[in-house]
């Protein structure tokens, strides 16, 4: 909390960029766009503005890295994780059913907010799909936080 008390949104922005680069934090980002709004003088539209900007330069980041070595990670450590070539054709055929749904949903679940752009980049979704529906779903939850 204390980024966001010191440093407001420059605060709020690093912690979510951290957040949505794929670092697991101890505390969600829900949090501390609540915790900045509940500062005094928050501004709304600076708020949403940063949980967007962070949102989607964060989950680019993880996205593209994703693309590059999501697959060699998959072999690699996937067995410890249950996740056997199976089960990922099936999240692929969902994913790919469901598409901007799946991100958008993916997105505003707490827990699955982080691996959504893990999947989308493992299995190729195309980048402006995911940058649409990614931003739309940072609106969304800078809302609800707000």
């Amino acid at each position: 909390m204390y980024l966001t008390q010191e440093y407001s949104y420059l605060g709020l922005f690093a912690i979510l960029f951290i957040e949505e680069a794929g670092v697991f934090l101890p505390v969600p980002g829900d949090i501390f766009i609540a915790a900045t709004a509940a500062l005094p003088g928050s501004n709304y539209l600076a708020i949403v503005a940063t949980v967007m900007i962070a949102t989607l330069t964060g989950s680019t980041v993880l996205f593209f890295l994703s693309r590059t070595l999501g697959n060699k990670l998959m072999a690699k450590f996937g067995k410890f994780i249950k996740l056997t070539p199976k089960r990922i054709k099936k999240a692929e055929i969902w994913f790919k059913k469901y598409g901007g749904a799946a991100i958008v949903i993916g997105r505003i679940i707490p827990g699955l907010r982080i691996v959504t752009p893990f999947v989308a980049g493992l299995f190729e979704v195309n980048y402006k799909t995911f940058w649409v529906y990614s931003a739309l779903a940072a609106f969304i939850w800078a809302n609800i936080y707000f």
